[in-house]
């Protein structure tokens, strides 16, 4: 009852930025209504219960030097205890995750042995080599870094060729997207986390589904949608050049959603067009397979004998330097529909960001080259650029290998080109020069 009195207004709504208002609205008001406030209090992650009971103890007995001192060295003992046993506990995860070959592996590595980056919020040197150490002038120069990165000089916003068709979002598929989206994960420009829409029930859930189809109906997204936020940290301490940091980005979890939809529908579609020898963010295989593959080239060259030439190629910025028009015209060839693509050049096409500093926002940056950075499309898209401009490579000799002739291997952007001479070598080094 609560959300249908929320949602009263939804239905006489023409335009998607107004349903897309009052769903925001009516989600923040249920939330301030119904979720307690709790002030945020941090625990080591081996903390336990029976530790946090003691130190309440502890904290009673300060009037007793003796009694005190004797529940600090018990204190003390439960966490090396507490913290060898988590540690243990996260090594037996990571080795299960390594044996059934779960990427979630590295993540739990990062989880022991990284230390927690924060926010930069120091001072910067402006374009000039100048010490900028006022909030707004570092916002200022963050903002002219971001619109040089991804500035490219392209035309309008093209047309979709296609019949304007696509198959309707359907409820599951929304359940499902919402299902798969991780908690935890800090909010966009919206200020929406993925927990308030998994928590929006089944009449919600219809809401959000209209809504959605509004927006993949008329090809037209709400604003804030559009609009990403950077998040600067420092790569190393004491940097203070805009390039030794790094950015990462927040988007509203609502897009994320539709995006996971049409990821659905069009990883199908891409996947045909991409070679055997990219590993980088494709289903089922990794770094390993790669090495693998690199390995099984060496021992036939070794056998053989053959000569094996490489060479190496890491791109800088590659994923930034991504054409938008080059990009769409070879989305345009695929047989994706054309209410998909509609979304997409949309999105591509009228994207801005803001850089947040120390709580502040600079002003909002058009974004006009460059996959979108943090979006689960990028990775497939990057693949499908990257396989039309090194195509040429196809009918080059490389090493045969099962039947299979191999002159390159990839993981996304990170490329070894193989060859069994020199002037083969630069051949095919040349082709990735023209492509760059």
């Amino acid at each position: 009852m609560i959300w249908k009195n929320k949602f009263e207004a939804l239905e006489a709504s023409t335009t998607e930025e107004r349903q897309w208002e009052i769903l925001k609205d009516s989600i923040e008001k249920a939330a301030e209504e119904n979720i307690p406030k709790q002030p945020k209090r941090e625990h080591k992650k081996w903390m336990t219960q029976s530790i946090l009971d003691k130190m309440a103890l502890r904290g009673k007995a300060k009037q007793d030097p003796s009694r005190y001192k004797s529940i600090d060295k018990e204190i003390k003992k439960m966490c090396n205890e507490a913290k060898e046993e988590w540690i243990n506990g996260q090594c037996k995860e990571i080795e299960d995750c390594k044996k059934a070959g779960n990427a979630y592996m590295h993540q739990k590595i990062n989880d022991i042995a990284s230390k927690k980056r924060t926010a930069q919020g120091g001072c910067i040197k402006s374009k000039d080599g100048k010490i900028l150490m006022e909030t707004s002038d570092i916002l200022e120069r963050w903002s002219e870094y971001i619109q040089e990165l991804f500035y490219d000089e392209r035309g309008q916003q093209p047309e979709t060729q296609k019949p304007i068709e696509g198959p309707p979002i359907l409820k599951a598929e929304v359940e499902k997207a919402i299902n798969d989206m991780k908690n935890g994960k800090a909010a966009g420009p919206d200020q929406i986390p993925i927990e308030l829409l998994q928590a929006l029930g089944n009449w919600g859930i219809d809401q959000l589904t209209k809504l959605l189809n509004r927006i993949y109906d008329t090809g037209n997204i709400p604003k804030d949608m559009l609009i990403s936020t950077f998040v600067t940290l420092e790569k190393k301490p004491g940097a203070t050049e805009c390039e030794n940091d790094r950015t990462i980005s927040l988007m509203s979890h609502t897009l994320k959603l539709l995006l996971k939809i049409l990821l659905t529908r069009i990883r199908s579609k891409i996947k045909p067009e991409i070679s055997e020898t990219q590993f980088g963010f494709v289903a089922n295989k990794g770094t390993t397979n790669a090495i693998f593959t690199m390995m099984m080239l060496m021992e036939r060259c070794i056998e053989t004998p053959e000569d094996l030439y490489l060479c190496f190629i890491d791109y800088s910025k590659a994923f930034d330097k991504v054409r938008h028009e080059e990009l769409f015209h070879i989305l345009d060839s695929l047989d994706i529909d054309g209410k998909d693509l509609r979304i997409l050049k949309t999105l591509y096409w009228k994207q801005t960001a803001t850089v947040r500093v120390g709580g502040e926002h600079s002003e909002e940056t058009p974004i006009t080259r460059g996959v979108r950075q943090g979006c689960i499309l990028s990775p497939v898209l990057f693949n499908l650029y990257s396989e039309m401009i090194l195509r040429e490579l196809d009918n080059i000799q490389g090493i045969g290998l099962g039947g299979h002739n191999i002159n390159n291997i990839r993981y996304a952007d990170d490329t070894v080109l193989i060859a069994q001479s020199e002037q083969s070598l630069q051949k095919n080094a040349g082709y990735c020069r023209k492509g760059k």
